[in-house]
């Protein structure tokens, strides 16, 4: 299981502070969307620069223009880059196309379904379509407003039927969630808040490693 960190404080300084106390432990960056509305696609060149052995996600959210938007990414130096799982199968087609040439992933992102059944269909069609990895991911403004099932319940519908891409989780998890979490053996854990308004965050990703590694053994 690999630790994704959500950067999305739109403040460059602010980022490249969390990543000197954080960076250590964290196995993928997620340059988060409001960062790069505010930068554009350069900031990846310069975290690419100063982290070169770490993964680099552009959450884009790519609804339109794949090729062109996914390819201002890649060509910036992202690993992975996301497209909304809602988004046209050609948008999403044309994401994956950059992605091969480039030696990059995509990420599908759920965020936009608003029901469990509608992330279940889109996540088998998904699946088919052979997006890298999906993401069950519980939106900022809807957090504690929806009665949805446990996200482990989630997870595990979600797992029934994909059975090709990497299945990642996000949205407001912490150490408590994550440990209910790595029994259901997602590829990716993505935090966020619990990190960046963390009093000490390289303490905070300690914590979350130690609860990753002790659940594991």
């Amino acid at each position: 299981m690999l630790l994704q960190l959500a950067l999305d404080i739109p403040h460059a300084g602010a980022v490249r502070r969390l990543l000197d106390q954080t960076a250590f432990g964290v196995d993928i960056i997620e340059l988060g969307t409001p960062l790069l509305i505010r930068y554009g696609t350069d900031i990846i060149s310069g975290i690419r620069r100063d982290y070169p052995d770490t993964k680099i996600l552009a959450d884009l959210k790519i609804v339109d223009a794949g090729a062109v938007e996914s390819r201002l990414a890649f060509d910036a130096g992202a690993d992975i880059v996301t497209v909304l799982g809602t988004a046209h199968p050609v948008t999403l087609r044309e994401a994956g196309e950059e992605a091969k040439q480039s030696g990059g992933r995509i990420m599908a992102d759920l965020i936009t379904a608003r029901e469990m059944d509608e992330a279940v269909r889109l996540a088998r069609a998904l699946d088919l379509a052979g997006v890298d990895f999906i993401c069950l991911h519980t939106a900022s403004d809807t957090r504690g407003q929806d009665d949805s099932a446990p996200i482990t319940e989630q997870i595990d519908r979600l797992g029934a039927v994909v059975h090709r891409a990497g299945l990642a989780v996000a949205g407001g998890l912490n150490p408590r969630m994550i440990e209910c979490l790595v029994p259901h053996d997602p590829e990716i854990v993505v935090v966020g808040s619990y990190v960046t308004g963390s009093d000490d965050p390289g303490r905070a990703v300690r914590r979350i490693r130690e609860v990753m590694h002790r659940t594991d053994g």
